[in-house]
């Protein structure tokens, strides 16, 4: 390089004015280029990074399998002895070693025997955002005998998962909602419009009690009661209700002689004395909940009783995931 360009310098001495012109253009056009390469090099730096892409969420299929390999067990015997069998349908087969039945990642889940999987998920996600059936239909394709199947089939395990054991302050109190036999066709009594008012005012057999139980932690069950009785509440109560929790209720005789029996501190609120709380015990953080729920329930104009467990567990769920529950894990959750 260095031979060349010295000859290049001794050959300057000999070009003529145009010649000259010549290579000064050469030269200039040569610095330009390399201005504009520096330039976008530079550019390149500069500008950031782009995000990763965002995954994908997994398909309905994914979904299933996950959960399945989440307990890996055969359906029928139990058995972890189980080797993959082909597929069929979409899924993958399996086989027990065992008891020698072939079975796929939804035999024996409340979701075995469903069609029309492409559209779980988005009638899943028309369950978050507590839609009516008609309109869940519409948005996610499903038939309006479907949307109702699916409501209960989505929501058969979900509705079991109730707060194993309560601690703390506990807090307790009743709730109602109107007797219905909404949808049967043989009615025990006169029909009335949907979610209209009951025969009878204030407490009766028109209205079906609902205990609400809820710690300072938010672990929640509740349970859809015959009646107000010792014997009823003490059901609920006594599996979940931890010896050295503090009992906080309304004035109902049955929470003080429950308390009694299991040897746990109660304090009783009577509303109509004006007793609100009691120091810093009192009913607000159920009574919150039970409002919401009030609220929630509203949409549906009117829950068949014997439906009414379904819909408790639904929004105990809501409660739980707040605003994170996605349509994934609500078809994890309903697979069990």
């Amino acid at each position: 390089m260095d031979d060349t360009y010295q000859r290049l310098l001794k050959l300057i001495q000999l070009m003529s004015p145009q010649q000259l012109g010549q290579l000064e253009q050469a030269i200039w056009e040569r610095r330009a280029s390399q201005l504009a390469d520096f330039e976008k090099a530079m550019a390149v730096i500069a500008e950031p990074s782009p995000p990763p892409a965002t995954p994908a969420p997994p398909t309905v299929a994914e979904t299933i399998e996950g959960a399945f390999l989440a307990r890996l067990e055969c359906p029928h015997c139990s058995s972890l002895a189980i080797t993959k069998w082909g597929a069929a349908n979409g899924l993958r087969r399996y086989r027990c070693k065992a008891c020698k039945a072939t079975f796929n990642a939804l035999t024996g889940t409340p979701l075995a025997q469903l069609h029309n999987r492409e559209l779980w998920s988005a009638y899943a996600q028309t369950m978050i955002d507590g839609l009516s059936l008609r309109k869940a239909a519409a948005r996610s394709g499903a038939s309006l005998d479907q949307a109702f199947r699916w409501r209960h089939r989505f929501m058969k395990a979900p509705k079991d998962l109730k707060a194993m054991k309560l601690s703390g302050t506990v807090e307790a109190d009743e709730t109602y909602f109107r007797y219905s036999e909404k949808g049967q066709r043989n009615l025990s009594r006169k029909a009335r419009k949907r979610g209209g008012d009951g025969a009878k005012r204030g407490l009766s057999d028109d209205q079906v009690p609902v205990l609400i139980a809820r710690d300072r932690n938010k672990a929640t069950t509740d349970q859809v009661l015959p009646d107000r009785s010792e014997k009823s509440l003490t059901a609920v109560l006594k599996p979940v209700v931890a010896a050295d929790a503090v009992l906080v209720s309304d004035g109902a005789l049955a929470y003080g002689a429950f308390a009694d029996k299991a040897q746990i501190l109660h304090i009783s609120l009577v509303a109509s004395k004006g007793e609100r709380c009691f120091g810093i015990y009192h009913i607000q953080n159920v009574n919150a909940y039970i409002s919401g729920l009030k609220t929630w329930m509203v949409r549906f104009k009117g829950v068949a009783t014997k439906n009414l467990d379904t819909y408790l567990g639904w929004n105990r769920m809501n409660d739980r995931h707040g605003s994170t529950l996605s349509a994934n894990q609500l078809l994890t959750a309903a697979i069990g």
